[in-house]
């Protein structure tokens, strides 16, 4: 990258602990076959080795240390200010890209300036970096164009795949600070009010399942996902007339209900299970 112009790509890499996996993380980043592009490495306070092994690659990574421990979306809110890009990515720093996924979609989003947003498929791996059966989009329908609708129903787009168009982020504006696991979700969903969004399928990241992520707290996870498909009936209340998509809400309204219900059985919360039950039963006659 040319130290005098702004690089076409923001990488935002938000940390917290993550020594384990990122290296491979960031040798992903540097073996990228489209090379314009700045690293903002925002740390959110780890006590691990992190920073210093950030701090060895030295450019084209940006180093920032946050004052405190700050919710994701806040952080992430946090590095997207100190981008210089035309373009902005996301990759935790426990995931990997694999080589091509800047050039392909940087492609795609040069050929169409009305786009939004630009995601892919993904593999999954283990801890170990064992890449398991499925992909993302076997368990996804992936769409492409106007899907404010169809992301309503269902979040299709993994965050590790993503590349927005910066300007993207004046209109539709950054991550809810209240929400802190859902607020991919809700950006989407804001971006995807105003802009087409496209997807290349053919998986470009690797998403890794391991035990810091993978006990995420599924009640607050539910309870945003709530909130957000709350909110936004309530502000495009003309949504409510399309009886097609409030079928497919109430579908999923129900299917959260019942998750919820297993998890909380799952922790011996009886009691709150049988509520979460019946607010399902509810659920279909409202």
């Amino acid at each position: 990258m040319n130290a005098n112009k702004d690089p076409k790509v923001s990488v935002i890499m938000n940390c917290r602990n993550c020594s384990r996996y990122l290296r491979e993380a960031l040798d992903s980043v540097y073996q990228q076959t489209f090379k314009d592009y700045e690293i903002i490495f925002w740390d959110n306070k780890s006590t691990d080795n992190s920073p210093n092994i950030a701090l060895e690659y030295g450019e084209p990574i940006r180093y920032f240390q946050g004052e405190k421990f700050l919710p994701l979306g806040w952080a992430r809110n946090l590095a997207i200010e100190k981008a210089r890009g035309e373009y902005i990515a996301f990759l935790d720093c426990d995931d990997i890209w694999l080589p091509e996924k800047l050039e392909q979609q940087i492609k795609l989003l040069d050929s169409n300036k009305e786009l939004g947003l630009v995601y892919s498929d993904n593999y999954v791996i283990d801890g170990k970096g064992n890449i398991k059966n499925k992909t993302s989009f076997d368990n996804l329908t992936p769409m492409r164009g106007n899907v404010f609708n169809n992301l309503l129903t269902d979040n299709f787009i993994p965050l590790l795949t993503v590349i927005v168009r910066k300007e993207v982020f004046s209109k539709a504006g950054l991550f809810n600070e209240k929400y802190e696991i859902n607020e991919e979700y809700d950006l989407w969903l804001k971006i995807a009010e105003y802009y087409p969004v496209d997807f290349i399928r053919t998986p470009l990241a690797k998403y890794r399942i391991h035990g810091g992520n993978f006990g995420k707290n599924v009640e607050k996870y539910i309870n945003e996902n709530f909130q957000i498909i709350t909110y936004w009936l309530d502000k495009k209340p003309e949504l409510n007339t399309n009886r097609d998509l409030m079928n497919k809400v109430k579908i999923k309204k129900i299917r959260m209900h019942l998750r919820l219900a297993q998890f909380l059985f799952y922790k011996h919360e009886y009691r709150k299970g049988i509520v979460t039950l019946i607010n399902s039963v509810k659920s279909v006659f409202t």
